[in-house]
């Protein structure tokens, strides 16, 4: 059987069910007994199917078991596969092994998986080690690196570095603007993040539904009506499709903000709603002093198998 045919077969085996995993089973022993072990192409959907069934154990059997893995795109996409799946671990050790292979060396796809593995893991030190190594190969230079920096400071806490490196880039994405709007925010400079947010609008980019629950839950921590009411009318125009978390914000804000009625409209309007959003709705109610709304509300939720936080 030639590769074509078992690489037909292998993406035959969709889906993470158990007669997936017995088929990737049987066709990975039949490449084993062709000799075709170390064969880059069927070892990289092998890889893949393993994790899409989340057999780990045999994913990483395949890439042990080859005779000489000098495909870097092998390596950055078991790095990948590794952060998808929160095995942290398991990239930090993949990625130390890919610096001492005296033929490889990691390049703009690797940094970003083992950058996120360090964030995972409040690793900063070893974050801070790579950040020092981007920065003597130019690979810090890179957006989609320099933002995984920017997140990886941020997700060990470390506000000020993901903000000086926000600041040094020469181009952002979404993702890095979402993530120094947030590290404000969380540093309780709520008025900072809305002051970037602006900054972010008037330098081309439109806000997702991450950006607005940011910016809302800043306007909710500092009381500001006025400018809560304005993003939401502003994009309630535009046509912009509130998503739960964003509903929730808008419901705390309103809340917190004394403007019951509006939040229980937006709480109404929101299709499917998050404890988040029951929760801050009967805290609106709960601050007015209105304990009978509170407890329908708390029933209502009870009613709908939701459990109270």
């Amino acid at each position: 059987m030639d590769t074509t045919k078992l690489l037909s077969l292998l993406r035959t085996c969709s889906g993470s069910g158990s007669k997936s995993l017995i088929r990737a089973k049987l066709i990975h022993q039949k490449i084993v007994i062709q000799g075709l072990q170390s064969n880059i192409v069927l070892c990289k959907s092998l890889i893949n199917l393993y994790f899409s069934c989340q057999n780990y154990d045999s994913a990483n059997l395949v890439f042990r078991t080859i005779e000489n893995p000098l495909d870097l795109s092998l390596w950055n996409g078991l790095l990948a596969a590794y952060t998808k799946n929160y095995m942290f671990f398991e990239a930090l050790d993949l990625f130390d092994r890919l610096l001492q292979n005296p033929f490889l060396k990691p390049d703009s796809f690797a940094y970003p998986s083992v950058l996120k593995a360090c964030g995972g893991l409040g690793r900063v030190g070893c974050g801070k080690m790579i950040h020092t190594h981007l920065i003597k190969t130019g690979f810090g230079l890179d957006i989609v690196v320099s933002s995984s920096l920017v997140g990886m400071y941020a997700k060990c806490h470390k506000f000020e570095y993901a903000i000086k490196v926000f600041d040094e880039m020469s181009a952002r994405d979404m993702a890095s603007w979402n993530t120094v709007i947030s590290c404000y925010y969380q540093d309780g400079q709520a008025d900072k993040a809305l002051e970037l947010f602006k900054k972010m609008r008037d330098s081309g980019f439109e806000p997702n539904s991450v950006t607005l629950t940011i910016v809302i839950s800043s306007c909710s921590r500092l009381l500001d009506l006025e400018r809560g009411k304005e993003i939401h009318k502003e994009y309630v125009k535009d046509g912009f499709v509130f998503d739960s978390y964003v509903s929730s914000a808008l419901v705390d804000m309103y809340g917190k903000c004394g403007c019951l009625e509006m939040a229980r409209e937006v709480f109404d309007q929101t299709p499917v709603k998050s404890v988040v959003a029951w929760n801050s709705m009967i805290g609106a109610y709960s601050s007015k002093g209105d304990s009978k709304s509170c407890i329908e509300l708390f029933r209502s939720m009870h009613w709908k198998e939701l459990n109270p936080q």
